[in-house]
């Protein structure tokens, strides 16, 4: 019997090894996104902070713009951290009840409320000796900080409607385009789950911080989404790469992406124009003149 027992938990460890060389497999085609492309001071700088931050097992800070990339840095650096070979859970506050993103959080066992028809595992269990990335923190209940700083500190917490306490070895990733200093100081952010998260801190500049990386970005974004759509190689036009240049790009390299999408969609003739960029907001202003695209190529 009791090889019999071995046997099948040796057949089990090889199947959950499996399942996780295939899921990382699928994780690293879906995600393969390089958050530092680019060639500019502000972008290699990032750089060296994340391999600084990487290996760290603290809490870390990823504060920057709506569209800049959060996500994609969080991602990163669990890919370059000693838990590379744990899961990656990611959930966004932003938008969620008090009471969803609870139970999204902790979990909740049968009963615990109406409607808890079974026991739900939490993310912070799904993640449990891997990263935990709360995206726009800055929109979480102040309730639920305060168990959020239990798992920090402590790395335990309750299932909502359970007596049981778990524990939960998690590297937590924040992030935020809002200023949580400011929400302290108003009262609607807790001040010591901010130090305590605020520990290593990066910011991702926005687009109009380091324009020198446009041309990089938009040659990646319109190879990738070239073959997204099963369509040729295409090149930008002179007119193009000098409107890229020359716009503020308020919603960063999500909208970049969004405007060459289109560009890409409606392109006709293997080329991308001026006239097929379509921009939400005003050029940049003048006094600043956008450098050179063919300089930057």
């Amino acid at each position: 019997l009791s090889l019999l027992t071995a046997m099948l938990r040796r057949a089990l460890d090889n199947f959950r090894n499996l399942q996780k060389t295939f899921t990382n497999r699928l994780e690293r085609a879906r995600y393969d996104r390089d958050p530092f492309l680019g060639a500019s001071a502000a972008i290699r700088e990032l750089k060296r902070a994340a391999q600084r931050v990487a290996d760290a097992n603290s809490s870390v800070l990823i504060q920057g713009e709506t569209g800049t990339g959060k996500g994609v840095l969080a991602r990163a650096l669990h890919k370059m951290s000693t838990r590379s070979d744990e899961p990656f859970v990611d959930l966004n506050c932003a938008g969620l009840s008090r009471e969803l993103l609870e139970s999204e959080l902790f979990g909740h066992q049968k009963g615990a409320f109406t409607g808890a028809v079974a026991n739900k595992l939490g993310f912070i269990e799904a993640a449990n000796h891997g990263t935990l990335f709360l995206d726009e923190i800055g929109d979480m209940d102040l309730q639920i900080q305060g168990k959020v700083l239990k798992v920090v500190e402590e790395k335990q917490f309750h299932r909502l409607g359970d007596v049981l306490q778990r524990k939960a070895d998690v590297q937590m990733i924040a992030a935020t385009h809002r200023d949580l200093k400011k929400l302290v100081d108003e009262g609607s952010f807790r001040s010591d789950l901010y130090f305590r998260i605020n520990t290593l801190r990066l910011r991702i500049p926005p687009l109009r911080e380091r324009r020198e990386d446009i041309p990089i970005l938009t040659g990646k974004l319109v190879e990738q989404l070239a073959q997204d759509m099963k369509r040729p190689p295409l090149e930008v036009s002179e007119n193009a790469r000098t409107a890229l240049l020359n716009y503020s790009w308020p919603g960063n390299i999500r909208e970049l992406r969004n405007v060459l999408e289109r560009a890409v969609l409606l392109s006709d003739d293997g080329v991308i124009h001026n006239p097929g960029l379509e921009f939400e907001g005003p050029p940049a202003p003048s006094a600043a003149p956008a450098p050179a695209f063919n300089q930057l190529t």
